[in-house]
């Protein structure tokens, strides 16, 4: 299936690996020119190569989304390179192993909630002039099971819900522009997975769906929240 994606500018952060590096090439298949954000050099390097190989432009930013600085870096880095966006990928994210049960005793809320919802919003609203300059647009946050219902840490379904209503309350709002949310369940990265979940899935099962999205062909889909989980949550 052609999705029309060729030619495109898209950034997806936290692109060094996992479900990031998985979004990263499906879109650089699609011919679409990829930047991707991550704080490893050595990694991001290696997915810039992999980008690159594909015969598309390739884009490495180190950067850490809870500098303001470095959110700004991102920012220069792509307007400078290309001159607009097309597509962004909100994928950085974390803090769901943090901490322990004793949830008062945890002090980072703020870190994790900057990391997920903050960068989310501030690369959101950097990028969106860009997009309703030429009345196309998207962009598509990675989320989580546990922005939807209870199960996770307390910090961690905070600031993935805040992503999900984020994405919701702008859509519609702007002619050409999407905003969706994708919340996986477990996905194998390469990293142990607390609690030995009996469902797990691959990173490649959540960037086929990315790709759709940024298509012409999801144009009317905006501001919905897709479960790709195979089945573990329990919420409608």
């Amino acid at each position: 299936m052609d999705l029309n994606l060729k030619d495109k500018y898209a950034l997806v952060t936290g692109g060094s690996h996992g479900i990031g590096r998985a979004i990263a090439l499906e879109l650089a298949n699609e011919k679409c020119n990829v930047a991707v954000c991550a704080r490893n050099e050595d990694r991001l390097e290696r997915v810039v190569e992999e980008i690159k190989n594909k015969g598309v432009e390739g884009i490495g930013i180190v950067a850490d989304v809870t500098y303001k600085t470095d959110i700004e870096k991102i920012i220069n880095k792509i307007i400078d390179s290309w001159k607009t966006l097309d597509i962004l990928v909100n994928n950085i994210g974390g803090g769901g192993s943090w901490g322990t049960e004793t949830y008062e005793e945890f002090d980072e809320w703020e870190t994790v909630y900057e990391k997920n919802a903050g960068a989310s919003r501030k690369l959101t609203m950097s990028f969106l002039p860009y997009m309703k300059k030429q009345n196309w647009g998207r962009v598509i946050t990675i989320a989580s099971i546990y922005g939807k219902e209870a199960g996770g840490r307390p910090w961690f379904n905070m600031a993935n819900a805040a992503e999900i209503s984020l994405m919701k309350n702008l859509a519609g709002k702007y002619e050409g522009i999407t905003f969706n949310t994708i919340c996986p369940g477990h996905i194998d990265v390469g990293k142990p997975i607390p609690d030995n979940p009996t469902i797990v899935g691959k990173p490649e099962e959540v960037s086929g769906i990315v790709a759709f999205l940024c298509s012409d062909k999801a144009k009317h889909i905006n501001g919905a929240c897709i479960t790709v989980d195979g089945g573990e949550s329990k919420s409608f």
